[in-house]
């Protein structure tokens, strides 16, 4: 079995620190290949991050981290809820840092639609549905969702973000 993960979400962005467990057999060959793919991580931030975790620091970046998403996550559940139409449905995020957005199937959201170029009039910008999705011979991608993420954006962009949204989105669907 081979697990890999990463600290880089969870703990701090910038980091780019990963790890991975694997069989003993494999670890020569893997660490040549990552060695050859990226040319090494940065020592310095691998100690760092050793000494985060030694120390419990890690532990306690990620509780602070989780309670600040959460409060961002629920500022955009308030906000989608105020100015999102009813015709619109939107999935809470589980985990990670976004909100999916389904519209009416007649209402596309790829990067050349009506909804698109006005979201991005208003300095808004998603990710289209579409994109999320792997190529699938069975069944063609959906184009009229939306990926919405709270992660980088501060309290003001997502409230300024989701009343411009909610305003293409009243637009667009009525």
């Amino acid at each position: 079995m081979i697990y890999a993960g990463t600290y880089s979400k969870p703990y701090a962005s910038g980091i780019r620190v990963g790890f991975g467990i694997l069989p003993p057999s494999l670890f020569k060959p893997v660490l040549w290949l990552k060695g050859n793919h990226d040319f090494g991580t940065a020592n310095l931030l691998q100690k760092l991050l050793a000494l985060a975790i030694v120390t419990g620091e890690y532990e306690e970046q990620l509780g602070r981290i989780q309670a600040r998403y959460a409060e961002k996550a629920a500022l955009m559940r308030r906000a989608i809820q105020k100015h999102f139409p009813g015709a619109v449905e939107v999935w809470e995020p589980a985990g990670g840092l976004y909100y999916w957005v389904r519209l009416p199937r007649r209402v596309n959201t790829g990067v050349r639609s009506k909804v698109f170029r006005l979201a991005l009039a208003k300095d808004v910008l998603y990710v289209p549905g579409e994109f999320c999705y792997c190529d699938d011979p069975t069944r063609p991608k959906p184009s009229h969702e939306m990926r919405i993420s709270f992660g980088n954006a501060t309290e003001r962009d997502i409230r300024e973000g989701i009343a411009r949204l909610g305003s293409v989105l009243h637009q667009v669907i009525s």
